[in-house]
Parts: structure tokens; C-alpha cells; sequence
């Protein structure tokens, strides 16, 4: 802003110069206006809609002189208030809680020293507050979501567990993330889009997985959307933030226990004590969302498939947590409610028929849980080469079987042509029905 204000003030001073230069009889523009004018061009595109404090400036210079700029509002004192700072900014407090809209002018006059004034006024908006509580259900957190303005966003990371109804656009090799959207609970009238989604996992999601999601909600174009950036936390598991239940653990006294069972989701990261078949239990330590320095023991843990518990599995634990001796643990009779095992790689089948045959057995939505790679002959040019992004679009047939390569690259992309012979690496979907390589995949000439 500094440097924007510098070279506006060089501005009017050469306009000053150029207006010495002519004839009396040209009405010259006063400081006073130039000050306006300054004002009024710094806001006139900004935008009018706030959910949140900003801040405007609290003087303009001109020349060697200083104006001092008074803001008013005629929005009520609880919903708008006026806060000068030290640091010659304005800061327009808005009541982030108010359960209703709020429209009002803004204003900014402009004085000099002869009391002379001139006014600058802004239309401003702030739509009524989307509040998020700590315990709020999933579902009350996708009804706040949908109460969002166009445009606007939520400002804490959320999270929600749902089941993926579409790709909308398959896993991209290069970014490693996928756009899908999932139903929460029975709300199928009101989806969550997870706008390239990250994690790990997100290259095998398909139409079905029940995956937690953590991002910031927004409204983009009238689309309630995790925006780019969110992250997949789990798959197969309702993933819920461990940090309010590791508090209160850690904070336990020595033999106390809590008063009411907890739920925690984490990976295994060691067998304190192995499965004993007579009792039906195990003992395991697990660390929830890679908090390392707060590891959970599970002792005697219980459940449909304890005895197949290793190290690197993702669990779902509920029980009663204690402070047993300083360790803090999930007491005896904890039970596991969900396992996902620990990701063991899925090598493709050497026939290449398999694969091809895979593929096409794919739902909408349905990715290979592999790399793949297949050669075959190129029957139409797509998409034309990229220069800007080299890459190409072709189709391939292989196998008897029309598989399209999507944003294919390769040295020799540029030069492709109908009949060439490729040999094809990446990863292979059901996009909207149609069976593809995914953006990211690559290509050599067939030997």
C-alpha cells in the first residue's frame, strides 16, 4: 500500500506542475478534491460484501499536505463500529455473531485545514453470521455450509464424513488430487463438493468409499464446496478431531479416568501385548492424525478382527480413557469399531487383457487400485498438443478395447499422430463412463 500511495502522491504532484504551467483562466483541481479523488479511486472496486473486520485508510497526503479522514457509519453501534489505530488505519469492527444482515452506507470525509470538506460514500454489505460450534453434528455443519453467501467462505478447517457420490474429475498424477463430492448422512439434497482433494489414498477413491474430509466450506458460485487444498484424513472411517479428546486425556490426573467413553481414529504404531486367544484381546499403542508426542495405548482391545491387528493399521477405538500410572490408555474392555488395513501395494496383473478387462468392469466414478501400463495404437487425436502444458489427448485401442489418454506426455507428444504405436503408464478410470488414463499419465514409443 505504501508503495501504491507513494506513486499516487508523484502523481498529483506532477499534476500540480502541469496545472502551474497553464493559462489562469483553466480551473485548477484543489488539493482537497485531489484527496477525494484518491479515496474515492483506492475503494471504488472493493468489494461491498464483509463478513469479517477490515481496515480503510485514515489520511491521504498530497503534496506537503496531510488530510485526515473521518469515517462514519449509519449502521447501528453493535453491528458496525468505527476503530481508529495508531498506525493511521481505520478498522471497521463488524459483529462476526449477528444472526442477522446488515446494510449500510460508509463514509469518509475528507477535511483540510480551513474546514473546508469534501465525502466519499460506500455501500457495504455483511450478511447474517454462519455460526460453527464445537459440537456441532456433521449434519448441522452442512445446513451452516449452505447458509453461506455466494462467494463467501468459512474461516475455521471443518470436517465431514460422507460417502462419495461422483468424480467429478478423475485423480491427477501430476497433483496428486481428485475432485469428487460425497453425501453427508441422509442428505442427499444438499452434497458437499472436496475440490482437488489430497491424501493419501486419493488416487484409489471410487463412487461408494465413505471417506473424512477436512478443509475450509465455501460458496463458490452457488456450489458448497471444501475448497482446494482440503485433505482426505481417512478412508472407511468417521475420522473425527482427536485434539479436543487428547487434551482432556492429557491433562488427566494420575488414576482418574474420564466419566463418559471416547472415540479416537489412528494408526498402530506398535503390539504392546500380542492377541490372546482365551481372552479375545490385544494390546496396542496407535497415534491419532500423526500426533506422535501423545500416542494412545488400547489395552485388552476388543472387537471383530482384533486378532489380525499389525502395525500400520488405521483403527477406530472407543472407550474409557485413564491416567493409568502416567501412561494414558483406553481402559480394559475398549472395543475396535472399524479397521482399515494398513496399504499393502497392488500390483498389476502381467496380462495386459486383465487389465483392460478390469477397466471396463469399472462403476462410473471407479478407479484401478493400480499403475497401469498398456500399448496400443493411436485412433484419434483428442485434444491437439499443448504447447503451454505439453501434453496431448489421444485414444488408444488396446486389446480390442477404446481406452482415451488424457493430457498424455511423453518427448515425442508434439509430433503423435493416428497409427503411431505407444506403450502407456498411469492410472486408469471410469470417468462419466468413459474408461481413461487419468491426467498425469505417460507415454514411449512402442518398441
Amino acid at each position: 500500500m505504501k508503495k501504491f500511495i507513494a506513486f499516487a502522491l508523484v502523481l498529483v504532484l506532477c499534476l500540480s506542475v502541469f496545472a502551474g504551467c497553464e493559462k489562469d483562466s483553466v480551473e485548477k483541481t484543489s488539493d482537497l478534491q485531489s484527496a477525494k479523488d484518491y479515496v474515492y479511486n483506492t475503494y471504488k472496486n472493493a468489494s461491498d460484501t464483509y463478513i469479517a473486520d477490515y481496515k480503510v485508510i485514515g489520511k491521504v497526503l498530497v503534496g506537503d499536505k496531510t488530510f485526515a479522514i473521518t469515517w462514519t457509519t449509519d449502521a447501528a453501534e453493535e453491528n458496525v463500529k468505527i476503530v481508529p489505530g495508531d498506525d493511521g488505519m481505520v478498522t471497521i469492527d463488524i459483529n462476526e455473531t449477528n444472526p442477522e444482515e446488515v446494510t449500510y452506507t460508509l463514509t469518509a470525509t475528507i477535511a483540510d485545514d480551513k474546514g473546508n470538506t469534501e465525502s466519499v460514500t460506500l455501500n457495504r454489505f455483511t450478511p447474517a453470521a454462519v455460526i460453527v460450534d464445537a459440537g456441532m453434528s456433521y449434519e448441522e455443519i452442512v445446513e451452516a455450509g449452505y447458509k453461506l453467501p455466494e462467494g463467501i467462505a468459512m474461516e475455521e478447517t471443518l470436517r465431514l464424513f460422507g460417502t462419495i457420490t461422483k468424480i467429478d474429475t478423475p485423480y491427477d498424477a501430476n497433483y496428486k488430487n481428485v475432485t469428487v463430492t460425497i453425501q453427508v448422512g441422509d442428505m442427499a439434497d444438499k452434497p458437499i463438493m472436496c475440490y482437488r482433494l489430497k491424501g493419501e489414498g486419493a488416487d484409489k477413491l471410487a463412487v461408494g468409499d465413505k471417506i473424512t474430509v477436512q478443509g475450509i466450506l465455501k460458496n463458490y458460485k452457488g456450489t458448497i464446496e471444501f475448497d482446494a487444498g482440503c485433505e482426505l484424513l481417512a478412508v472407511g472411517l468417521d475420522a473425527k478431531d482427536p485434539k479436543p479428546v487428547l487434551d482432556a486425556a492429557y491433562s488427566l490426573p494420575e488414576g482418574i479416568a474420564m466419566t463418559e467413553p471416547s472415540t479416537l481414529v489412528g494408526v498402530i504404531t506398535k503390539i504392546d501385548t500380542p492377541y490372546d486367544a482365551n481372552y479375545k484381546n490385544v494390546t496396542v499403542t496407535i497415534v491419532c492424525e500423526g500426533d506422535e508426542a501423545r500416542p494412545m495405548m488400547c489395552y485388552r482391545l476388543k472387537g471383530e478382527g482384533a486378532d489380525t491387528l499389525a502395525v500400520g493399521d488405521t483403527i477406530q477405538v472407543t472407550g474409557t480413557i485413564k491416567n493409568y500410572k502416567g501412561t494414558i490408555e483406553f481402559d480394559a474392555g475398549c472395543v475396535v469399531e472399524a479397521i482399515v488395513k494398513s496399504a499393502e501395494e497392488i500390483v498389476a496383473p502381467e496380462n495386459p487383457a486383465d487389465i483392460v478387462a478390469a477397466a471396463f468392469a469399472l462403476p462410473e466414478g471407479g478407479a484401478l487400485p493400480y499403475e497401469a501400463t498398456l500399448t496400443g495404437e493411436v485412433k484419434s487425436i483428442d485434444n491437439p498438443y499443448n504447447e503451454q502444458y505439453g501434453n496431448v489427448t489421444v485414444t488408444i485401442e488396446t486389446e480390442g478395447q477404446l481406452i482415451q489418454c488424457f493430457r498424455l506426455k511423453g518427448d515425442t507428444a508434439a509430433t503423435l499422430a493416428v497409427g503411431d504405436k505407444i506403450t502407456v503408464t498411469g492410472y486408469i478410470a471410469n470417468y462419466k463412463g468413459a474408461v481413461q488414463f487419468g491426467a498425469g499419465c505417460t507415454f514411449v514409443p512402442a518398441a
